[in-house]
């Protein structure tokens, strides 16, 4: 899929703009699922805030780095990232999970790198990126940290996965790329292409965009783009960075961070969404993702995943074996 993308100059959506936060190094804001509340990181740990950046409380602070804050489906619990270390191993992070008034930390993830954890819609899965098999690639497991499936398998890394509203597809970015994936597919759905790192993307409430982070005019802008990579727009134009955004449950706000004002906040703006004209993007060719039906082969696939070595050694055998027959066969013939 080739996508021209071009300079689009967007069209008057954003009705208010509001720094939230004044601290520095503020990131990865995560909506509470009534919209009242905004959990994010600052300094090395988590914090939350009212929607409308009063009560800001720190939350979290084991004395190391935490961050990728985001609430689950109910506002419950909070999933996060943090630095671990066991005795005589070197640093790695891992997912850790609390109640949202920061009590009860558990850790779900061990040895290898996890992080930018999200919870699905219905509250029954975790997707995120892992170092398990090498690189970071995209993940999903129970939110209890049970049942590890990996669901990609690229050269480069992954990161930044996002649920679509309906459960079904993740969003993520890759090599500087918007990628796509069905839950039960092989194959992703790339979304941009171009020589510009574009990150960070998040699904709108209704899941007919996806806002992300580009540095398509040098310093780093939000955009839209609709769901199937059809069409674009331009969200902002600031001469500095704006990242890591993602709507608000009712689709009227996006919290992101910029670093308009030296350091890098927390600020929110306010959409009119009937003015959200998206431009058409030339698309040359298209790419249906690979879906598999198959329960076995989905079995496979998992072992495969999460058991290499043994995988690798019973393909080993079974070629063996094959050949064994094979040459067998050929004796008997001949003799």
């Amino acid at each position: 899929m080739i996508l021209f993308i071009s300079y689009a100059s967007a069209a008057p959506v954003v009705e208010s703009d509001v720094k939230l936060t004044n601290t520095s190094n503020a990131n990865h804001p995560s909506w509470s699922p009534d919209g009242k509340k905004i959990v994010y990181a600052a300094n090395q740990a988590i914090w939350i805030m009212n929607s409308d950046g009063s009560g800001q409380k720190k939350l979290y602070d084991g004395m190391a780095w935490e961050g990728e804050p985001v609430f689950n489906e109910d506002g419950s619990k909070i999933y996060f990232a943090a630095e671990s270390k066991k005795a005589f191993s070197a640093r790695y992070i891992s997912i850790h999970v609390m109640n949202s008034d920061g009590s009860d930390g558990v850790k779900l993830t061990e040895n290898a790198d996890s992080r930018n954890p999200a919870v699905s819609p219905d509250g029954n899965r975790l997707v995120y990126v892992s170092r398990a098999s090498g690189n970071y690639d995209i993940w999903t497991m129970s939110t209890n940290g049970s049942d590890n499936e990996r669901l990609t398998d690229a050269q480069g890394d992954e990161s930044s996965p996002a649920w679509s509203p309906d459960g079904n597809t993740i969003v993520y970015s890759a090599m500087g790329d918007i990628f796509i994936i069905g839950v039960n597919a092989v194959r992703p759905v790339q979304l941009t292409s171009d020589t510009y790192s574009n990150i960070e993307p998040s699904y709108s409430p209704d899941g007919n965009s996806i806002v992300y982070s580009s540095n398509v005019g040098g310093d780093y802008d939000l955009w839209i783009l609709s769901s199937d990579g059809s069409s674009h727009m331009k969200l902002t134009s600031d001469p500095s960075d704006e990242k890591t955004p993602v709507w608000s449950p009712d689709g009227s706000k996006i919290a992101y961070t910029s670093n308009r004002d030296g350091e890098f906040n927390i600020w929110v703006m306010t959409v009119e969404n009937a003015n959200i004209e998206l431009e058409e993007i030339e698309d040359t060719r298209e790419i249906s993702e690979k879906v598999i039906n198959s329960e076995y082969v989905l079995k496979l696939r998992d072992y495969a995943a999460n058991n290499p070595g043994k995988f690798i050694g019973l393909v080993l055998l079974g070629s063996f074996l094959f050949v064994v027959m094979i040459v067998g066969t050929f004796l008997r013939k001949i003799s």
